[in-house]
């Protein structure tokens, strides 16, 4: 039997980054988020490049990054033509111009951007300590009652059920695999016909997809009744270095010098 362990996501590489605080790392992926927003065409291409050495640092190789986007090559082609086509700015509606060509880069370069960091914080972050970061933050709400300990609950459960519709999914994926495998396997067919065989397997994969997360809600609610997070999850204080950093970030991005 394939378990959904087997597509679990490998244990986390300690790095500097991860044995910083768990709300410093959160905090420091959702000002970079904003950092790509906003930032200009030099300010983005320094980031790039630190993400990248970042996530090649943390352990993922850039071959492996590389081949990691050649699934969305198409969405790549369609931004860049939309952008192309529509940047009025430079040229009339449908129109291409080489004001299009480098508005659509920079619009790939924050996508570019915005997913690496979400990488490079996967590979530094555990799900508990997202927990322990997002309750850190939301602990001064404590105050006027709003119940902190179960928004970590409720958020390590939508975390947790993610990989584990998706390991399902792609066992349930692999067994229907095999069994055309036989012996009495069908003869090669055209691009186009496995092309639709293969959506129409994906479309199979729903229905046995929501009978396993029917029968883990009813799992789960009876082994949660009784469990709450501890209620010294995100107590203590930022170490000053840590504190003095994402200040002078928010500092950065209310000033914007670029």
């Amino acid at each position: 039997m394939l378990n959904a362990a087997t597509f679990a996501v490998s244990e986390l590489k300690p790095t500097a980054l991860s044995r910083t605080h768990a709300a410093t790392r959160l905090a420091g992926l959702i000002l970079g988020l904003v950092t790509g927003m906003i930032a200009n065409s030099i300010v983005l291409s320094a980031m790039f490049i630190l993400v990248t050495s970042g996530l090649i640092w943390t352990g993922l190789s850039l071959a492996h990054q590389v081949k990691s986007v050649r699934p969305w090559l198409p969405m790549v082609l369609l931004m860049m033509v939309i952008h192309t086509l529509t940047t009025v700015a430079a040229a009339p509606l449908g129109h291409p111009s080489w004001l299009g060509v480098w508005t659509g880069l920079q619009a790939l370069v924050r996508v570019a951007v915005s997913v690496g960091l979400l990488g490079l914080y996967l590979r530094v972050a555990s799900l508990d300590e997202l927990i322990v970061g997002t309750s850190w933050w939301l602990k001064p709400l404590r105050r006027i009652g709003v119940p902190v300990a179960d928004f970590g609950l409720m958020l390590a459960v939508a975390m947790g059920t993610a990989p584990a519709v998706l390991g399902e999914g792609r066992r349930i994926e692999m067994v229907m695999r095999l069994r055309r495998a036989g012996p009495q396997a069908a003869p090669p067919q055209p691009a186009l016909k496995r092309w639709a065989g293969r959506i129409v397997d994906r479309a199979q994969l729903v229905v046995p997809l929501l009978e396993t997360m029917g029968r883990r809600a009813e799992a789960m609610n009876l082994s949660l009744r009784s469990r709450r997070p501890s209620p010294d999850l995100g107590s203590g204080w930022l170490p000053p270095g840590e504190l003095l950093f994402l200040a002078a970030w928010v500092g950065l991005l209310w000033w914007r010098p670029w």
